[in-house]
C-alpha cells in the first residue's frame, strides 16, 4: 500500500472513531458528518 494511501486509511478510521464517540454522545448530525468524511476518505485510499 502506498504512503499516501495509509495516510488517507489512518484519517478514515481517525474520524470514524470520532464519529462512534459523538454518536455515543448523542451528538447525531456531528457523527453522520464524520461517519460521511470516514466514507469519503476511505474511497480515497483505495484509489
Amino acid at each position: 500500500m502506498r504512503n499516501e494511501a495509509r495516510r488517507w486509511l489512518s484519517e478514515a478510521f481517525w474520524d470514524l472513531d470520532t464519529a462512534r464517540i459523538l454518536h455515543r454522545e448523542k451528538r447525531c448530525s456531528a457523527a453522520v458528518f464524520y461517519a460521511h468524511q470516514a466514507a469519503e476518505k476511505a474511497v480515497k485510499a483505495q484509489l
